[in-house]
């Protein structure tokens, strides 16, 4: 099964922005999982954005294998990103 690019663009664009956002919040004291929880929801609202922004343009459609690839990309960012709350214990 080959992956479209879109989706690992998806996948990138969602990891980085919770893997930032997990990690500023790990970084400010929270525990790993309200870091974790800022991270995905970071990482999701971004991706849930682009994809309401994507559905709006004429000629495009709501995909859901995106939105998936957003799910995936922010759990992934945000559990590498929240592990540093786990450094300062």
């Amino acid at each position: 099964m080959k992956i479209a690019n879109d989706k690992i663009k998806h996948l990138l664009a969602c990891a980085s922005v919770s893997f930032t956002a997990s990690s500023i919040e790990s970084a400010c004291g929270a525990e790993y999982h309200n870091a974790w929880l800022a991270g995905f929801l970071a990482g999701m609202a971004i991706g849930v954005g682009k994809e309401y922004g994507d559905h709006c343009a004429p000629g495009n459609k709501w995909d859901w294998l995106d939105i998936g690839a957003d799910a995936l990309g922010s759990a992934i960012g945000a559990t590498l990103g929240s592990l540093f709350s786990l450094l300062k214990h």
